[in-house]
């Protein structure tokens, strides 16, 4: 019966997303205007209240092993995880055959002290760095339903051409914000945890500098967190530049002139990257294809082998 309930709950949810927001809802329009913390935050309590509520009821356990045994009984999953967890332990009895433990031990077993619990809440940095980056890949999904990559400045008034001007992705942006269902808040989410997930990535680096994480043997992690690190500042840069407002050229124009200024190679960076040494429609086309494909491309192949890295090695305590 609970089940069935919280069923009806979820589908009541996704029947009020699909909700039309108009000029037939204003009311519903000016709530998301004004309260998008409030209702951000909501939903996120309202998330893990309702997570809790179904392990406390023991509902979450039954349903994930239920998930799993349908999924197993058609894939055998449990055969690639036995075979995986027995050629990672092979590697791990390789490379330390006396302890058969991670490469290397950490601080607290090598010298038998007491862990420093305090430092245990920084470890989680990385965590939340890649939980942003989920985050950030499904709301803009979402959004790049709706963008129109399209930078070609067009007068507002086509009967008067030199009046103000605009482009067709500043018009893409403000049919997301005003008339695509909860356009507001997933652009307010992708927006905020865009921020977040540089702020959590630099204290990750400094987490990793100030506990000696980057040392021998850890040292090629440490080159990848560090690129990991330039690419996520690069992609909130053309992220920025995506609405083509005045924010957006302001920016584009210092970037440009930047990489113009790089000797020998800056009018090849300036024509890779922008499209050119002017800012003309080309250019939200190439952050466009850089924010939405390269980027990712790269980014995800390096989180995969970063973290790959550090379940082989393990984590390094603070000494």
């Amino acid at each position: 019966m609970k089940f069935n309930r919280i069923i009806a709950a979820i589908i009541g949810c996704l029947v009020l997303l699909a909700l039309p927001v108009s000029a037939e809802t204003p009311i519903l329009e000016e709530l998301m205007r004004k309260y998008t913390f409030l209702l951000i935050f909501l939903s996120l309590a309202g998330a893990v209240a309702g997570i809790g509520y179904l392990y406390i009821t023991g509902l979450l356990p039954k349903a994930i092993f239920e998930i799993w045994r349908w999924i197993d009984e058609r894939f055998a999953l449990h055969r690639y995880v036995s075979l995986a967890k027995r050629e990672y332990y092979s590697v791990v009895y390789t490379l330390m055959p006396a302890t058969g433990r991670t490469m290397p031990q950490s601080h607290t077993e090598r010298y038998n002290v007491k862990a420093v619990w305090y430092w245990y809440p920084f470890y989680s940095l990385g965590g939340l760095s890649f939980f942003a980056y989920i985050v950030l890949a499904i709301t803009g999904i979402y959004l790049g339903f709706y963008y129109i990559p399209d930078g070609v400045m067009v007068p507002v008034d086509p009967e008067v051409p030199d009046g103000e001007k605009t482009s067709g992705a500043y018009q893409s942006m403000e049919l997301i914000m005003t008339q695509v269902s909860f356009g507001y808040i997933i652009r307010a989410v992708h927006h905020w945890s865009a921020h977040f997930m540089v702020a959590s990535v630099f204290l990750h680096m400094m987490r990793v500098y100030f506990v000696g994480a980057y040392r021998n043997p850890r040292e090629i992690n440490w080159m990848l967190g560090s690129i990991l690190l330039m690419i996520t500042i690069f992609f909130g840069y053309t992220g920025y530049l995506l609405p083509w407002d005045e924010l957006g050229f302001a920016a584009g124009s210092i970037g440009l002139e930047m990489a113009t200024s790089i000797p020998a190679m800056g009018p090849l960076m300036a024509q890779i990257v922008f499209g050119g040494t002017q800012l003309t429609g080309d250019t939200i086309t190439r952050m466009y294809w850089l924010h939405i494909f390269v980027l990712p491309l790269i980014g995800t192949i390096l989180i995969i082998i970063h973290m790959a890295l550090v379940w082989i090695q393990g984590e390094a305590e603070p000494h």
